[in-house]
């Protein structure tokens, strides 16, 4: 018998710009997004359907680990309780967004917007297949954009979900602060810079110092629940003074937390693995930096694919903590060919 799983398969909803899944997880080979309805565009769920599907993929995965979530990061051993409830849910739905970050895939429009999930969270409530203690996720675009999304964060945080949004922090909300201050909730926002100029090349908006503003706001509520992401972007920010100025600015912000991640388009173009040893070096400075700023360093999806296929040089310790050295290793280790054929 097949032992792996994970909650997502059994409890876990994912509202996605034209179906419903399973989850929100896209890994190895363009696999995950377990669909449970195709053509979504916001009708009323036939919550028994839902869960009708459920309980056949689960079966399928006792047996055997099913095509979608083959070498998926999250499956691991899991008892299949059988409870017909939902505790985890992901809105990966609205495309609105008020930056154009450069990292964005051409399949998003920043001007779409899409169809409102509160009503249907509220008759999941209503039916009783809600069930607490549980976690849910806004991305995007904007979540702050979505329709009734301050309407969702009170619900759930009023029925015992925490939530966590990724922002761009553009907007700022009254109702994440709220939550962010009673502990309900987290917001991750991407800065990506440590420096105005840099910050308009990825977001193509000049909202820095508006961002920056609102980042204080939100660490007003909770300085360890809002964290702070570096997306590493190959010939923009792929350097050490920009870490440097990034990690000045999450200092004087008193941010615990900080994520990073490597540029999906990036990743994929080299299929997760054999990219620019110089990407390594980055990660290991950026560590070590955070470190010395006893600041906590979350690693996401398409870097840790990245890492996991490492094989080349770590940054030696003895030039650590030395800028000088550690820029002119790190341009030694620097792949023309790949930077320049890389097109975003």
């Amino acid at each position: 018998m097949n032992n792996l799983g994970c909650i997502f398969l059994e409890q876990g909803i994912d509202f996605e710009f034209d179906k419903v899944c399973d989850c929100c997880i896209l890994h190895h080979d363009n696999r995950g997004l377990p669909v449970l309805l195709n053509n979504y565009h916001g009708e009323m769920i036939d919550w028994e359907y839902i869960f009708n599907v459920k309980a056949q993929r689960v079966a399928k995965q006792k047996e055997k680990t099913i095509f979608e979530c083959e070498n998926c990061y999250h499956l691991g051993e899991y008892f299949f309780s059988g409870e017909r409830k939902i505790s985890e849910f992901h809105f990966s739905h609205c495309r609105l967004c008020n930056a154009k970050c450069i990292y964005c895939s051409d399949e998003y429009s920043c001007s779409v917007q899409n169809y409102n999930t509160y009503p249907i969270i509220k008759d999941l409530i209503e039916k009783g297949y809600y069930k607490s203690g549980g976690e849910a996720t806004f991305q995007g675009g904007e979540p702050t954009c979505m329709q009734n999304f301050d309407e969702l964060i009170q619900l759930f945080t009023q029925y015992g979900t925490n939530v966590r949004v990724h922002s761009s922090a553009i907007k700022y909300s009254e109702t994440v602060y709220n939550a962010l201050e009673q502990n309900k909730g987290t917001i991750v926002i991407s800065l990506d810079s440590g420096l105005k100029d840099t910050y308009f090349k990825i977001k193509q908006t000049d909202k820095f110092d508006i961002v920056c503003s609102n980042i204080k706001k939100y660490a007003q509520a909770s300085k360890d629940n809002v964290i702070i992401k570096y997306i590493i972007i190959p010939g923009i920010n792929d350097n050490i003074y920009e870490i440097d100025k990034f990690f000045r600015l999450i200092k004087s912000f008193g941010i615990t937390t900080v994520a990073l991640d490597l540029e999906i388009q990036y990743a994929r173009k080299y299929n997760n693995k054999d990219v620019s040893n110089h990407i390594f070096l980055l990660v290991d400075y950026f560590n070590q930096k955070a470190q010395d700023l006893k600041i906590k360093v979350l690693i996401y999806s398409f870097l840790s694919y990245v890492l996991k296929n490492r094989n080349m040089k770590k940054l030696p310790k003895y030039i650590g903590k030395n800028n000088f050295l550690c820029s002119l290793y790190m341009i030694r280790y620097v792949d023309k060919r790949k930077n320049i054929e890389y097109k975003r």
